[in-house]
């Protein structure tokens, strides 16, 4: 079961009990999970679906009931998810940051850091947010947009377009480097570049993406003295939560913006239709220009070359 789903149900299990919800049957289907469920001699079906591409989403089955309108209205809010505040620190004001978009062969890395404080809290309740791989793509550009309109001060986003994150990845790789040497630098400028406006700050929590706590060690040397968490599943803090929300909008943004600019689709991931979708781009445009939308150092490069038998 994937990791989103996982969370997703994490959450979700404890909230149907609380609302006197009997699971009497749960089991695995293609791609999510089926719970059979009971409420006042009423039962209805719940089939809980994760992708990539759409997220977490749901479909009720089940004739009309009051357990059945309560499911619709559930699953109509996305099943409010509390933020956890207190399981990395017990920061008053932090700043929390996330990635999006280095395992798409299209595309490059959004990285995104967001300043928080409790006096945000009642304000994240109404806006529901939570780990942006448990919404929908319309649920993140609308949350997105709110953010940026409410605490643009707060949010510092850095969106590397395909072809200078080639000449970087080549730079880096000069160097010995890495791509997690890239995203280190992505986050840390980010999160400086609001350091510099949020003097209150008292930690940062970073999502975790490499074992080698490369974010904190990279903060060191830049002589910061606020102290630097790397965790893991670290989207249940609300500061990482926003991060990816945003992070995840500007990704889709440029990809919708390359979609546009050069009239093709460019499917997430690296799998075989991104190959397909990179074949077409390059009989179109030439393989020379694949590094305008593509990561030219994926494994993906060579079986497109080998399909143009170049």
């Amino acid at each position: 079961m994937p990791k989103e789903l996982e969370y997703h149900l994490a959450h979700l299990l404890p909230r149907l009990l609380q609302l006197g919800i009997e699971i009497t049957e749960q089991h695995e289907i293609s791609y999510g999970v089926q719970l059979r469920l009971r409420k006042d001699g009423h039962q209805n079906v719940l089939n809980i679906y994760f992708s990539a591409k759409r997220g977490i989403s749901s479909v009720i089955g089940g004739s009309a009931s009051p357990l059945k309108n309560l499911l619709l209205s559930l699953a109509e809010t996305q099943l409010e998810i509390n933020l956890d505040t207190t399981a990395y620190h017990t920061w008053n004001s932090w700043i929390g940051s996330d990635e999006c978009g280095k395992g798409d062969f299209f595309g490059a890395p959004v990285v995104c850091a967001f300043s928080y404080d409790h006096s945000l809290d009642k304000h994240f309740q109404v806006l529901r947010i939570t780990d942006s791989k448990l919404l929908r793509d319309s649920e993140i550009a609308k949350i997105a947009k709110l953010l940026y309109k409410h605490y643009p001060s707060r949010i510092s986003c850095l969106v590397l377009k395909p072809t200078r994150y080639n000449e970087l990845i080549d730079s880096f790789k000069n160097q010995h480097k890495n791509l997690n040497d890239l995203l280190t630098w992505l986050h840390g400028t980010a999160i400086q570049n609001l350091l510099k406006n949020n003097p209150g700050t008292e930690g940062i929590l970073v999502d975790q993406f490499s074992p080698s706590q490369k974010v904190r060690h990279y903060l060191k040397e830049k002589n910061c003295p606020i102290p630097c968490i790397e965790r893991t599943k670290a989207e249940t803090d609300p500061a990482v939560a926003a991060a990816s929300i945003v992070a995840r909008y500007q990704f889709l943004e440029s990809f919708e913006s390359m979609r546009r600019f050069y009239r093709l689709d460019f499917p997430l991931g690296a799998t075989s239709n991104v190959i397909e979708a990179a074949v077409n781009f390059a009989e179109q445009y030439g393989f020379s220009r694949l590094g305008e939308v593509a990561k030219l150092h994926f494994k993906t490069t060579e079986q497109v070359k080998a399909r143009l038998k170049i």
